[in-house]
């Protein structure tokens, strides 16, 4: 093992430079000013003579630490060579690897990147963007292997009437290839009707991912169906209706920009955000001075947006595309 030089500074250190330090043969010494070299000095890599110290390099991490790496030089052809750091940059890897997980984690319990980077203050400070940048080439890294055993399904119901009666046609739809699974007609829509379908058409005992709108009585009757096999997630287009009915019908612009960052969090809403952003600083202005005027002008902004949104959706259907969807880490 290596060599420890102590002296009153670092002797209550001892052991943690021990473990520091264990994978290294009694060639290595710690010295008593904190200099990690060799024992004796080695011999030049070029001409064969040993080599005699020559002081050191310091490497720092700021706000970590430094630490000082001795330097070798040759009497004879004046050859310089350093010893190597690894230990410190296992140091350095180690410690940021425990803050990676303290970020996954904060992001798992939905903290705010800024949330994040006020926690880790007290640790180490982090910038928001740092994080961000760490988390998502984190995610990118990531080595997810293929889920050949969860079988996505999409659950949804038609509202038909047969004469006079109401009936409830109930589908299952392959959630990779939209074809039809099951579909069938019955009276009611209720949870044992419900759970008679499934019992029919789908293996409670195979891990499935289920998408469906909002109805109440879902998220029981497949819980109670699948147990712990359950992924239940409810459709985005449902998703983004709940947005907007937090929201009232005649917004102002700063409540249709919020409106509409929470709707980007699915669907790429970047032009609409932009073309609200350009408004909120007029609207300002615009609410400080006459309020019949600032009315007549936000009927017209709003008019002017709605027609905005509109041709946006008319350019999409003429190129039979559909808004561009989220992908999992912008959506975070």
């Amino acid at each position: 093992m290596v060599s420890l030089n102590t002296n009153l500074n670092n002797f209550s250190y001892c052991e943690l430079l021990g473990a520091i330090f264990g994978g290294y043969s009694t060639d290595f010494v710690y010295t008593a000013t904190g200099i990690f070299r060799r024992t004796k000095p080695p011999v030049c890599p070029e001409c064969g003579m040993e080599m005699n110290y020559n002081g050191y390099n310091t490497y720092g991490k700021r706000g970590l630490g430094s630490v000082k790496i001795g330097r070798y030089t040759c009497p004879s052809c004046n050859n310089n060579c350093e010893e190597e750091r690894s230990f410190w940059e296992k140091l350095k890897d180690d410690f940021f690897d425990i803050t990676s997980m303290i970020n996954k984690l904060l992001r798992l319990h939905h903290v705010s990147y800024q949330g994040i980077s006020d926690i880790m203050a007290l640790i180490y400070p982090l910038g928001r963007d740092t994080i961000f940048n760490a988390f998502a080439d984190s995610v990118e890294k990531t080595v997810i292997p293929p889920v050949e055993d969860v079988r996505i399904v999409l659950y949804d119901e038609q509202h038909p009437k047969k004469g006079r009666t109401q009936k409830y046609r109930l589908t299952l739809l392959d959630g990779v290839t939209g074809q039809p699974i099951a579909e069938e007609l019955y009276d009611s829509k209720d949870p044992a009707t419900i759970m008679a379908f499934l019992v029919k058409y789908l293996d409670p005992n195979k891990c499935t991912f289920v998408v469906t709108d909002l109805y109440p009585s879902y998220p029981g009757v497949f819980e109670e169906f699948f147990g712990e096999n359950l992924i239940h997630q409810y459709c985005l287009m449902h998703l983004d209706k709940l947005i907007v009915a937090d929201f009232p019908n005649n917004t102002t612009i700063e409540q249709e920009l919020m409106k509409y960052r929470m709707l980007n969090i699915f669907y790429n809403r970047d032009a609409e955000l932009k073309f609200l952003r350009g408004l909120v600083e007029e609207e300002q202005v615009m609410r400080e001075g006459d309020k019949k005027e600032y009315r007549a002008w936000l009927r017209k902004q709003m008019a002017i947006f709605r027609a905005f949104v509109h041709e946006r959706e008319l350019e999409r259907r003429r190129k039979k595309r559909n808004l561009e969807q989220r992908p999992y880490i912008e959506a975070l």
